[in-house]
């Protein structure tokens, strides 16, 4: 009853350390405003007032969110220091965000560079041990209908166009003749590059630079419940 009698009095001086220490905490974690809404499940503005200190009685469920999320306390999250120096743990398992894009999009792409991801919306979290590194130019895209049953409904595939393909990956194609995408699996038989289909019936293409792109290799394979993401 203690954190909830202060939070619900929060002086100007506490309002404005809470702003303060998430500014950190979205620094320390790569993260924007928007993205921890969507991470969270609170409204943008919400998150937007506290970093302003324009909020004087946060909900004690969204503080609680928040320091959850970032795993510190409420207390540190209204308190006034060195919040960085006396929370060792910032930084050390931040997520990572990448962009969520849908398949006429990247079909109509060269690079990521193409879009602007300064304004961009959809963003998927991910986790990845240590010493695993992904690249800027790494992207999700969820999975068809038509892959099914090797990939479930809502399943979301993290492709990387800097990985170095190796035999048995998962690889995102662009057919050069018509810009359409496919996904396929890997298999090099030296001199030959083969491209196994991922949907049962269809044909085996023969890897050709002329015809095909690689667009990314699948780092990443993250199983979602359909009914939760439709």
């Amino acid at each position: 009853m203690e954190t909830v009698c202060k939070i619900n009095s929060l002086e100007e001086d506490k309002y404005q350390n809470l702003a303060k220490n998430l500014r950190v905490l979205l620094k320390t974690n790569g993260l924007n405003a928007n993205q921890l809404a969507q991470l969270l499940g609170i409204p943008m503005m919400t998150i937007r007032r506290l970093l302003l200190g324009e909020t004087t009685d946060p909900r004690v469920s969204t503080l609680k969110l928040i320091a959850d999320y970032f795993d510190v306390s409420i207390d540190s999250l209204i308190e006034n220091g060195n919040f960085a120096a006396n929370n060792s743990s910032l930084g050390k398992a931040r997520p990572l965000f990448v962009p969520k894009l849908n398949w006429e999009t990247v079909s109509k792409i060269s690079s990521l560079s193409e879009i602007n991801l300064a304004t961009w919306k959809e963003w998927q979290s991910i986790s990845l041990v240590d010493k695993e590194k992904i690249s800027a130019n790494a992207f999700a895209l969820e999975s068809r209908p038509s892959m099914f049953p090797r990939f479930a409904q809502g399943t979301r595939f993290i492709f990387d166009s800097a990985v170095v393909p190796q035999d048995g990956d998962i690889v995102l194609i662009k057919l050069k003749k018509n810009n359409e995408l496919t996904l396929r699996e890997l298999v090099i038989d030296p001199p030959e590059w083969q491209l196994h289909s991922v949907v049962a019936g269809s044909n085996i293409l023969h890897y050709s630079e002329s015809e095909h792109e690689i667009i990314g290799i699948n780092i990443l394979t993250m199983l979602f419940n359909r009914k939760e993401y439709g």
